[in-house]
């Protein structure tokens, strides 16, 4: 992976966090171009994942891409340009890997050639819904440990790639208990994983509300505002880490 960023940038993370907490939110509708701010280093995320990834219930169908995007450009150390063989929603540079109906094991069937032609910097992974959901084995146990092949081979294939995996959260009645126990294995792979060198960060999903749903599954608009609230964090964690660079 080429190196996008100056040496020195977990520094400068650290001393603006105070003053990025101060920006005014990014409007919702706002869908603006990072990769357009003069100076700034340009990262090539790729959103992977299931139907949530690609923006279902969402009505610009951006999900939480543009969200994402808008808080990016409310400060100045990167910009993002968004990668994938998918492109969906309202916004420009609409970019992504998401899948319906996916399953971490769908995805483990494609990541060799999606990360091969996109080449990212970044993933930003959320998956095991549908696991957990409607899968042959509920088991979240079984479910985390196919993510951790799945961890396995993205990493192997780009060792030096950066992942932030958000937690997944429901309101659907019989999947909290599912899914509360993936959550607390997917965390303890990334800590086990960055132990052994590797650039993941987790970072716990938003606190729904049945409010936030557009169905059973997927959020609406507000529920992927919640969830690029929720990606933020990691990709500032990543860059304070040192990994962005």
């Amino acid at each position: 992976m080429k190196r996008l960023l100056p040496t020195g940038l977990a520094a400068l993370f650290a001393l603006s966090n105070a003053i990025l907490s101060l920006a005014p939110p990014a409007t919702a509708g706002t869908v603006s171009h990072a990769t357009a701010r003069t100076g700034s280093p340009v990262l090539r995320i790729m959103p992977l994942g299931d139907s949530i990834t690609v923006g279902q219930g969402s009505i610009t169908g951006n999900g939480y891409r543009a969200d994402l995007r808008d808080l990016v450009t409310d400060q100045t150390h990167y910009g993002v340009q968004f990668v994938g063989d998918q492109s969906n929603g309202t916004m420009t540079n609409p970019q992504h890997e998401g899948h319906g109906y996916y399953m971490i094991n769908d995805v483990r069937h494609g990541v060799d050639g999606w990360l091969a032609a996109a080449q990212p910097d970044v993933v930003l992974l959320y998956i095991g819904t549908n696991d957990l959901d409607w899968g042959t084995d509920l088991d979240p146990d079984h479910a985390a440990d196919r993510l951790k092949v799945l961890m396995d081979q993205i990493f192997t294939d780009q060792p030096e790639l950066t992942v932030v995996m958000e937690g997944l959260n429901t309101t659907t009645g019989g999947m909290q208990n599912r899914v509360a126990q993936y959550n607390n294995r997917a965390a303890e792979l990334a800590q086990a994983e960055q132990q052994q060198g590797r650039r993941l960060v987790f970072t716990n999903g938003p606190s729904w509300e049945t409010k936030d749903f557009a169905d059973r599954l997927h959020p609406n608009d507000t529920g992927y505002q919640k969830m690029a609230d929720a990606f933020f964090p990691g990709l500032q964690q990543a860059a304070a880490n040192g990994w962005l660079g």
